[in-house]
């Protein structure tokens, strides 16, 4: 074990292990830079991912209305990336949504009640003129007592 820690991209590039995966991603990333260039810059923006598997060319967008617009573009980006890359066949597209956290659902906290909410919500009732809301204060003093 080194004494110093190395850093993840020494250890892509160099690791016996871990080449053919920097070489993969690289390669990706190459691909997706090419597919962005071949496409309107509003729609290059959305476009995520980019991978060859075998003859077809898989690409992922942000959204689905992006998914859309990016298949009625597959044809022409064919033509294009041909140049580059002859054995693709096809193009698919498909929408890769954002991974976000689980919030995990916290219950509700329970109301605490005081006896002297109670008794001040009762208090100011019997002062109250109003019929409707003297009856309102009432149960909510009825109610405060109860909990």
């Amino acid at each position: 074990m080194s004494a110093k820690p190395r850093r993840v991209n020494e250890l892509l590039q160099h690791e016996t292990m871990l080449k053919p995966l920097y070489s993969e991603i690289r390669q990706q990333q190459q691909l997706l830079a090419l597919v962005r260039k071949a496409v309107p810059p509003n729609l290059a923006r959305h476009c995520c991912g980019a991978h060859l598997g075998g003859a077809v060319l898989h690409l992922s967008t942000d959204s689905p209305v992006w998914v859309s617009k990016l298949r009625f573009q597959a044809p022409a980006l064919l033509s294009t990336l041909r140049n580059h890359y002859p054995a693709i066949a096809s193009i698919t597209v498909r929408c890769e949504k954002p991974q976000r956290t689980i919030a995990r659902r916290r219950p509700k906290p329970r109301a605490w009640h005081s006896d002297q909410a109670a008794i001040t919500v009762g208090e100011t009732a019997e002062t109250v003129t109003h019929p409707a809301l003297r009856l309102a204060l009432l149960r909510l003093s009825k109610a405060l007592r109860e909990d």
